[in-house]
């Protein structure tokens, strides 16, 4: 089958704040902007303080943490080709978040991210990576199968998991064992807002996943005992009112 440019697809550069550069295979990496169209085999890369934000055209959302690297293997999606799906994606250095648009939903066998370590499979899927040797997997919604020479593991909403290396299966990890730097950088990206730049007013608007995570503590600790101080008052505004 041979796939014309609309069949192929690719995203556009909803946001981006600090230092992101886009190259196609073989060429120099070039600084991009909000608005761009970004095509599948183009490696995005951000420096230190930058991130940027891409939405794919069947509707997924990624999210690139600072001093990161993505590559877009291959994305081919068309509303009335289902057969044809395909989302091979890599993350070579760094941390992202990926929300999964229509191709994952109706053909998650189609979706595969790889990392050094483990490649990803979804669910249905709301979930975040990050590379810092080990690997590192968090999931806000939905399910991801991490796959290695190892084996494989399922992580739920609400679970991590880490692979040590690429011949070790992935395994649970609680939140209170995530190295600090990790437990931050999920944090953050969790936090971003996934869509175009926000008005006025609007920056900084948790998730809802995220939200709904806070209320019951940072990163799984009860609200009441060791959360931070925004989280208890968002609990404590929550509460039914005496009558």
């Amino acid at each position: 089958m041979v796939f014309t440019a609309a069949a192929i697809a690719g995203a556009v550069v909803a946001d981006a704040e600090g230092d992101v550069r886009v190259a196609a295979a073989g060429a120099k990496g070039l600084g991009i902007v909000p608005g761009q169209r970004v095509e599948p085999g183009s490696l995005v890369t951000t420096a230190g303080g930058a991130r940027v934000v891409l939405h794919f055209d069947d509707g997924m959302w990624a999210a690139l943490h600072e001093n990161s690297q993505f590559r877009i293997e291959g994305f081919r999606y068309r509303e009335q080709e289902p057969a044809a799906d395909r989302a091979v994606f890599e993350l070579l250095r760094g941390a992202l978040r990926i929300i999964t648009g229509t191709l994952g939903r109706r053909n998650p066998e189609a979706f595969e991210l790889l990392t050094p370590n483990l490649n990803i499979g979804v669910r249905g899927t709301d979930f975040l990576v990050a590379i810092e040797n080990p690997t590192y997997v968090s999931v806000l919604e939905g399910a991801v199968v991490a796959t290695n020479a190892g084996g494989s593991a399922t992580f739920k909403a609400g679970e991590f998991g880490v692979a040590r290396d690429d011949s070790t299966p992935a395994a649970a990890v609680q939140a209170t064992g995530l190295p600090a730097t990790v437990a931050s950088t999920f944090g953050r990206l969790s936090e971003q807002r996934m869509g175009p730049r926000a008005s006025p007013g609007a920056a900084g608007k948790p998730a809802p996943a995220q939200a709904a995570r806070e209320l019951k503590g940072d990163l799984g600790r009860d609200p009441g005992n060791g959360a931070s101080g925004a989280a208890r008052e968002r609990a404590r505004e929550r509460k039914p009112h005496p009558k």
